[in-house]
Parts: C-alpha cells; structure tokens; sequence
C-alpha cells in the first residue's frame, strides 16, 4: 500500500469513527430526530469510507460520500457530523477533477441536495438552506483555489528539475567535448609536426587521438541516454579524483608540463566531492591548452585539510597560444558545480602572467 493510500485510509476511519460517535451522543440533544439505527451507522460509514477512493476516483468518492449524506438528512438522523463527510467529498471531488467543466455541475447537484435535504419534512427552512448553499459554494471555490495553487507549484518543481536535469547534462556534455577536442587538437598538431621526421611519434598522437575520441564519444553517447531515457546499456560512472593521474598523463602527451600534487590524507571524501574536484581539474587544464597551448607549465594542487577539499591549479602562461582568463561555457559551468555542492570558486589572471584558478569544497557534502 502506498504512502498516500495509507494516509487516506487512516482518515477516512478516523472521520467515520468521529461521525458515528458524535451522532450517536448527538441524539440527545436532538429529540425530535429520528435516532440512529444500523441503517443510519451504516450510511455513516460509507460516507466516511468514501473517501479511500479520492485518489483512485474522485468522483465515486464524491458521489458515494454527498448520496450517503443526502439520504441520511433526508431520513432525520440525528447528528450534525454527516456534514463533515459531505464537505471532506466535495474537498476531493474539487481537487481531483481538475477540469472545472466536469467537478462544477457535480458540484453544484451535490450542493442543492444537501440544503434541500436540510429543509425537510419539519418544514421548508430558507434560512438553514441558504447558509448550507452558500458555506457548500465557497468551500468549492476555496477547494478549487487551493488545489490550482498545488497544481501550479507541482508543474513548477518538475519544469525546474526538468530544467536542473538539463543544465547538468550541458555541463557533463561540455566538460567532455571540450577536454576531448582540445587534447585532440593538441595531439593533432604534435602529429602534424613530427609525421615528417619521426613517424613513430607521429601514430603515437594519433592512436592517443582515437582512443580520447573513443572516451569521448562513449561519455557523449551515455549523456544522451539519460536525456532520452532510453536506459540502454549500463552507465559509466563519473570521473573522479582516483582518475586525475590518467587525465594529467593524457595532457601532457599533448606537450604541456602538468605537475599534480596530490594530499588526501587517506579520508573518505564523498563521490559528489570526487567527482566534482575531477572536472574543476579537468576544466583548469582545458583552459590552459585551448588558451595557452603547448610549452605552458601547469601545476595542480589537490589537498583535504580542515573537513575541505581544495583545488588550485596555475599555469606560466608561456605556452604558444595567448593566456586568457576565460569566463565563458567552463568556467560558468564549474561555478555551478561548485555553488551545487557549497563551495567556493575564485579564477583569474595572475600578475605576473598565467591564471589560477582555487577552488574550496566542504567535504561535508551529501554523497
């Protein structure tokens, strides 16, 4: 049994245990009503239980919750409870159906039996009728309200997370290409360089071209499959910091100098850490090879130390290209990713020339 359904059933006993009690201790204060027999506690009953329904049928809950009270008016039981049960249908009726064309003439027929069959056969009472159309109308509408503002924040949460689910596929997606087809033109130019005078160094780039196009294409393809929710194959899992040794041997086959310091003091860091120190690496030496090209000299320092981890990764900017101090697609995204899990990101040129970027990440973060 559902959480939901659960609860539902809990509350409809609860309400049909009250509606019996009262009405039962309300006859003596009602004479003149007719007292409640086994056909009264059983209409009570079903209009209590109605409600189990309300999430499977709405409407059976309605109908079977407002008929039971109709007829209970109707034959002069005594109690004042019943009234609960009608309300608590009407309530379930508004915010299941949410179309108003069909609830309201529902609705609206449900209402005029109630004040009707609070009338007689003592005598018509307007005044008694009236009060019980106008208290049934307005929680219909306070109902209906309610339930739209539901609706409304439900849609809202799924288009954010929609939007959220997005947002992390564009930065998985744009960590991988971009890291690939940097180290690919990298390798690319070294191949094109030596492919004259030493041809071995030259298949070397590019047998390290098709395997970091092959690594690319595989995370690319897992990606998508998310997006699409085909669930085809098994999911690769995220890079992380055991993957940093491999990621830094794979730039420095492109001609750039990466020096990676590494003091993790044995801890257990959490994957959400992990991963997310992976690609602000990952993101760092990006930079540097898309904006400094080959013959910088990078430095990476990845240490934990008072319950964070921290990054700090620092290039010369003395590589062919011209150092930049990007704030494009990159380093929006590692800010991101960071603010996500409640760190700190700082990036900008150095002085002297080169750029660093520091990064804090509380290890206290949910894995």
């Amino acid at each position: 049994m559902r959480a939901g359904t659960a609860v539902d059933v809990a509350a409809a006993v609860i309400l049909t245990a009250v509606m019996t009690l009262v009405s039962l201790v309300a006859r003596v204060t009602q004479p003149e009503a007719r007292p409640v027999t086994a056909l009264g506690l059983a209409l009570l009953a079903v209009c209590g239980l109605a409600l189990t329904l309300r999430r499977a049928n709405p409407l059976l809950a309605f109908t079977l919750a407002v008929g039971t009270a109709v007829a209970y008016l109707a034959l002069r039981f005594a109690g004042w409870p019943i009234y609960l049960g009608a309300f608590a249908g009407l309530v379930a009726l508004v915010s299941g159906v949410t179309e108003a064309r069909l609830w309201v003439p529902f609705a609206a027929a449900g209402g005029v039996g109630m004040a009707v069959a609070t009338g007689p056969p003592e005598g018509w009472q307007p005044l008694r009728m009236i009060t019980i159309a106008v208290v049934w109308t307005a929680v219909a509408v306070l109902a209906a309200r309610a339930a739209h503002v539901r609706r409304r924040l439900a849609e809202e949460e799924a288009a954010g997370r929609v939007a959220e689910e997005r947002l992390r596929i564009a930065r998985e997606l744009h960590d991988v290409l971009s890291h690939s087809l940097a180290t690919i033109s990298l390798q690319a130019g070294v191949g094109l360089h030596l492919v004259g005078d030493r041809p071995e160094q030259a298949r070397e780039a590019l047998q390290a071209i098709r395997q970091i196009s092959t690594d690319a294409l595989a995370q690319a393809r897992t990606a998508l499959t998310v997006v699409r929710g085909t669930g085809e194959g098994q999911p690769q899992a995220a890079p992380n910091l055991a993957d940093l040794d491999a990621l830094v041997t794979s730039v420095r086959a492109t001609g750039l100098e990466v020096d990676l310091a590494a003091d993790l003091d044995g801890g257990a860091i959490p994957e959400v850490i992990s991963a997310t120190a992976y690609r602000i690496v990952q993101e760092a030496l990006t930079n540097v090879m898309r904006h400094t090209g080959p013959g910088a000299r990078v430095r990476a320092d990845v240490k934990t130390g008072h319950g964070r981890l921290e990054i700090k990764v620092t290039d010369d900017g003395m590589g062919a290209g011209v150092a930049v101090g990007a704030t494009g697609h990159g380093l929006r995204g590692l800010a991101e990713r960071v603010a996500a899990v409640g760190g700190e990101l700082d990036a900008g040129p150095e002085t002297g020339g080169g750029f660093t970027l520091h990064a804090r990440l509380p290890l206290g973060a949910k894995r």
